[in-house]
Order: structure tokens, then sequence, then C-alpha cells
């Protein structure tokens, strides 16, 4: 009973938690796009800039924290209370030192208007740290649905106020309201949905749990933080706002694409694990599954948008973000790697091992900001190349303690990841040799021939390839679909 349980509860967790991605990153790409061209590249690449601040206290100071609460597994209000204080003052004090050090801030970047904005984004990093508690709550439960509600409405919020005052010819005061609006409304709807509410209640003892556990994943999410930011903060130092701009509309595609295709799934990860982690034989199978189920969707996902990147940044941002394009297509190759590693962290946080992923990262981190400093000599193309070729140079590394953790092996892995990888490579062949006959046709016509003909082509070749794969799909829908009756 207590297995069946926990598999609805991961069906209805990743369902949610799909609906989610997906609803989230549209509104936030068509947000984004209808924005791109009312603003230009350099108002865009400061607020990027500016947005790396956010990124960095979430995945240095909150990750560690909501880290230590989701791998629990279980309740606690003490430990909840407790890191609602830390959290709360984390966010605190990040404001204030963005407030006293914004003006220094925009003095060495040479990006006039950057004080401005950190100053005001200050505001939605301080809610972020107040959101972390009931977030991991939810999380912790498997209760996605709520999280889901509170990112569609708070995404659309914040987008249908962006673009009207985009359109009215705000510029980057449109871009920080959107951000504003959206982590204002979020904490209004997250607060209202969890029952949890803090208490004037610290803890010393668990407030050395949080510490020591967060303190492995705040040093790996600095290293993942430079892993994927340094790219874009060396391109923000050497070539300057307007190239910040342009290689922020390249990544953006990939971003969304990463959110709605891995996160979704990701988020599950993390609880699941914690809850199989003391019965290696069904984690293994567990990891095995979804690591072969997200590759089939993302694998193909990413290298399609590779191929079409020149037609998609043509459509839908129009010709004078011509250059992003070259961006896109080597970060989306990048993007399917990224899909399926994120379960290795999740893996290694779960069972107890965040130090190991600290070691990954940093290793990667080093690497990276190197082989940037070199690459960005070549322009911006370089830059994003550098990035991929980086990434599947290193991937073994992160795989290596999968094998030490589960009883599995490399063939093993390699069997999950097999039909996703070798349908996809066909696809890419036969779009390649269609494409070639098809140079000089519209770009929408050619970008809608090759969605079509790709989804064909991988279809074909994953049903010959990876049956078991496809018959585990079909189950997992109709399963979700029987239960969505009943519950009707």
């Amino acid at each position: 009973m207590a297995n069946a349980g926990l598999g609805r509860a991961v069906r209805s967790g990743m369902a949610w938690s799909i609906m989610e991605s997906w609803g989230v990153q549209l509104l936030q790409f068509l947000t984004f796009l209808v924005i791109a061209r009312y603003v230009d590249a350099t108002m865009l690449g400061i607020v990027a800039l500016a947005l790396l601040v956010g990124q960095w206290f979430q995945m240095i100071v909150l990750s560690g924290i909501s880290a230590s609460l989701v791998s629990r597994g279980r309740a606690d209000p003490e430990l909840d209370n407790t890191a609602f204080w830390i959290a709360a003052a984390a966010g605190a004090l990040l404001s204030i030192a963005t407030f006293a050090l914004a003006d220094w801030a925009e003095a060495a970047a040479g990006h006039a208007g950057l004080a401005w904005v950190l100053r005001w984004l200050s505001i939605a990093n301080f809610l972020s740290a107040l959101n972390l508690v009931p977030q991991a709550w939810l999380t912790r439960a498997l209760q996605m649905r709520p999280l889901a509600t509170r990112s569609t409405i708070s995404t659309f919020v914040g987008g249908c106020i962006g673009i009207g005052l985009a359109v009215a010819g705000y510029g980057v005061q449109a871009l920080v309201a959107q951000n504003l609006a959206v982590a204002v409304v979020g904490t209004l709807i997250l607060w209202a949905a969890c029952p949890l509410r803090p208490r004037l209640r610290f803890s010393r003892e668990h407030a050395r749990e949080i510490l020591f556990y967060g303190r492995h994943v705040g040093v790996t999410g600095a290293a993942n933080f430079f892993n994927a930011n340094s790219d874009l903060m060396v391109v923000g130092l050497a070539l300057g706002g307007a190239a910040t701009g342009i290689y922020t509309v390249g990544k953006r595609a990939l971003l969304a694409a990463n959110l709605m295709l891995a996160r979704a799934l990701s988020r599950v990860a993390l609880p699941v694990f914690s809850r199989l982690k003391d019965d290696p034989a069904r984690l293994a199978a567990a990891f095995l599954r979804i690591v072969s189920a997200t590759a089939s969707i993302t694998t193909p996902a990413f290298v399609g948008l590779s191929i079409i990147s020149d037609e998609f940044i043509f459509l839908l941002f129009g010709p004078r973000w011509a250059a992003a394009a070259d961006v896109m297509r080597y970060l989306s190759l990048f993007g399917a790697l990224q899909a399926i590693g994120i379960y290795n962290q999740a893996l290694m946080l779960a069972m107890g091992k965040p130090q190991w992923q600290t070691w990954l990262a940093t290793i990667y981190a080093l690497v990276n900001i190197v082989t940037f400093f070199f690459a960005v000599h070549y322009g911006l193309w370089a830059v994003a190349a550098a990035f991929t070729a980086r990434a599947y140079l290193l991937y073994p590394l992160s795989v290596w303690p999968v094998m030490l953790l589960l009883p599995i092996g490399w063939r093993d892995y390699w069997r999950a990841l097999q039909p996703s990888i070798l349908a996809s490579l066909f696809m890419a062949l036969a779009l390649w040799l269609f494409r070639g006959q098809w140079q000089g046709s519209p770009p929408l016509a050619m970008l809608l021939c090759t969605i079509a003909l790709g989804a064909i082509f991988y279809a074909i070749a994953l049903g010959l390839l990876g049956r078991t794969l496809v018959i585990d799909m079909v189950q997992f829908a109709r399963a979700r679909a029987d239960r969505s009756v009943q519950s009707g």
C-alpha cells in the first residue's frame, strides 16, 4: 500500500510539475519575446546581469537550506521555523549589501543604469528568501499543484505588466516591473496555499544541521552558478551590454526549453530519491527509468532546436537578433546533456553526498572560466561552443558517482540512454539531408517542415530502437488519464 501511495504521489507530482513548467515557461518566453521587440540589446543585457544577483543568492544560499528540508523526507516544525529565520536573515543582509554596493557594481561593470536595476530587484531577492520554507514544505510533500498555480498566475500577471510597459516605451523599467510583479504575486499565492506559519522559535541544533548540510550544497551552488553564468559574465565584461543582450536572447531559448522539458521531472527527483535511499535496488531502477524517460523527450527536442536555430530566431525575435542564432545552436546541444545530468546531482544529495557534487561543480567552474576567457576573443559563438564542448568532455565525471552509489554499471546507464540518443542522431541526419534539398525556402515553411518531419523521423526510430521505453511512457500516460477520469 505504501508503494502504491508513493507511486500515486509521484505520478501526480510529475503531472502537475510538467503542467507548471510548460505553462510558466510558455508565458515567460512569450513575454520575453514581446518585450525583446521593444527594448534594445543593451537594456536587455543590463537586466540580465542584474538578475545574476538573485540567481547567485538562490543557488548558493537558499538551495542549501531548501535541500536540507526536502531531503529530510518528513515534516519537522522546529526545523522549518529555524530554516525560515535563517533564510529571512540572509535575504535581509543581501538587500542591504545590494543597496550599499550598487553604485560600485555599476562603475566596475561599466554599464550605466545597473545600480538602479540592482536596487529594485533586491526586493524580489528578499521575497525569494521568505518563500523558501513554504516552497520546500510543499515540495517535500509532493504537493505540486499549489506550486503550479502560484507560478502560472504570477507569471501571467508579471507578463501583462511587463508587456504593457514595454509597449508604452518604458524600456528597462518594464523588465524590472515584470520581475517585481512576479515576485509579489507569487509570494501572496504561495503563503495562502501553504498551511505552514513560522513562529518565533529557533533551534541552535537544527541551525547547525541546516548549515552543516547546506554548506556543501552552497559551495556546489556557487560552482554551479559560475558553470551556468560565467559565459554571460565574461561576455558582459569583455564585449559590453549589447553583446550581453544578444547572448541572452540565444541562451533564453535554451533556458525555456530546459525548464519546460527537464525541470518538471527533476523537481520530483530529490524527494523521490530521498524516500527510496534505503532500498538500493528500487532506487537504481527508479533512477534509470527517470533518466531514460527524460532523455526520450529532451534529447530530440534540444537537437531539433539546434537545427532550427536560424529560423527560430529570425521568425520569433526578428532579423536584428540574427547573431543570437549561433549561440542558440551550440547551447541547445548542451541542453540535451544538462537535462539528464541534473539527476546525478539529485542522487548525490539524496544519498547524503553533497560534497561529491561540490568537487565536480568546482572542477567544471574552473574549466569554464579559463575556457571562456580564451574563447570570448573569437566572438559569441565561440563562447557557446566552448560551453558545450566542456560539458560533453567532462560529463563522465558526473556519472561516475552514480556508479558508486547505486548497483548499476556504465552499460546499464548507456542502455537507459541508447534508444533516445540513437533515434535523435537518426533524426538529425535525416533532417540534414532534407534541409539540404530545400535551401532558400521561406523561413516559416522550413521551420514547420523541419519540426513535422523531425517528429516523424524520431518516432519511427524510437519505435524500432526503444519499444520498452515507448510502452512505459504509454502506460504512464494511461495511468494518469485513468486517474483524472476517476477523480472527475
